[in-house]
């Protein structure tokens, strides 16, 4: 059956959630202690987190789903903070872009990559765990190049990640 990609609704806050309580330990580097991704799946990953974004103009949210079921999420930044990263800095960030592990290989996250591009304008920006490899090869698969690092807090941890950008004009 074929995915399909729509805009979220405040009917799939509790679904967001889910996927993005069960996909963020994958996001994170694979020694991340289980108490600081538990502090941020509390203070980040909760039906109203998503309902706040829903209702924040500068955020897009879309869905991957097949046969009515939530398998994934992106979430578009138009306003994202700086990162003292010139080349990132002006652009709008994907902050988000998770799928189910029993979607992995199956096109899902590149029909939801590509969806979510679609929205954007120009240049893009977004971070990864310098140790997700996975998803690194991806993005760079897609145009996306390293122009710097940033840190993400996770409860007491500070992990690195990659700041990539996507230039269409380039890729």
């Amino acid at each position: 059956m074929p995915y399909q990609i729509r805009p979220a609704h405040g009917d799939d806050c509790a679904a967001l959630s889910q996927v993005g309580q069960a996909t963020f330990a994958l996001a994170s580097p694979p020694d991340s202690a289980p108490a600081a991704q538990r502090h941020y799946i509390a203070d980040n990953l909760q039906p109203e987190h998503f309902l706040a974004h829903l209702r924040d103009p500068h955020k897009r949210l879309l869905v991957l789903e097949q046969d009515g079921r939530v398998l994934g999420y992106s979430m578009l930044d138009l306003a994202p903070g700086t990162l003292g990263i010139p080349d990132a800095d002006p652009l709008v960030e994907i902050s988000r872009c998770y799928v189910l592990p029993e979607a992995h290989g199956q096109g899902g996250a590149q029909q939801l990559l590509d969806a979510t591009l679609a929205y954007t304008q120009g240049a893009v920006r977004l971070t990864v765990n310098e140790r997700n490899a996975r998803a690194i090869r991806f993005y760079q698969r897609n145009g996306f190049g390293k122009v710097g690092e940033a840190i993400f807090p996770c409860g007491e941890e500070r992990h690195r990640d990659w700041v990539m950008v996507r230039r269409p004009e380039l890729s």
